[in-house]
């Protein structure tokens, strides 16, 4: 047995693997005593990048939600690969998915989503100085729109992908505040 915060984990299995995600299922006593489980899913870590162009225009992705079955706006957004840094991945994941490459990177915070059943911590960045090019995702839809409008998308819930939303609306703050 072993501690894990205030709750004792009496055993831990692995009820599913694949190359993207772990399903775990943890016995624990719970702080006041009784028995309980966790039913987790370790996705690993990610990225998502708000990219600003000259004409305060915001670069997103349109695809396909297959687990929500239906269209959505996210940002350019991915998975850390081994032997990366957050930054590296950042830069590969928008170039692969917008075709830019931007000279000017800052990361603005990081994103925890759903923190009692998924570990995919996100580290979010904002981007500027940028330049496009071909892309190499093109399945993808790729659209710009002005910043204030993406803003205002993430207010009335058409972009719900949380990674996204909280970037957005810390880019907004930093870039109020220069």
């Amino acid at each position: 047995m072993k501690n894990r915060g205030p709750f004792t984990v009496k055993s831990s299995k692995v009820v599913y693997k694949n190359p993207w995600i772990e399903v775990k299922e943890d016995k624990v006593i719970r702080p006041n005593g009784k028995k309980g489980i966790f039913g987790t899913i370790d996705y690993g870590q990610g990225v998502s990048v708000v990219v600003v162009n000259e004409k305060k225009e915001i670069y997103l992705v349109r695809e396909f939600f297959y687990v929500l079955n239906r269209l959505g706006f996210i940002l350019p957004t991915g998975a850390i690969d081994k032997g990366e840094t957050s930054l590296q991945a950042a830069k590969r994941e928008l170039r692969e998915e917008t075709g830019v490459v931007a000279k000017k990177w800052r990361k603005i915070g990081q994103v925890d989503p759903l923190t009692m059943i998924l570990s995919c911590p996100h580290d979010l960045f904002i981007a500027r100085d940028s330049e496009e090019f071909e892309k190499e995702e093109t399945e993808l839809e790729v659209i710009k729109i002005p910043f204030e409008k993406v803003y205002q998308m993430v207010l009335k819930s058409e972009i719900t992908h949380a990674p996204s939303c909280v970037a957005i609306l810390k880019a907004k703050i930093y870039l109020e505040n220069g």
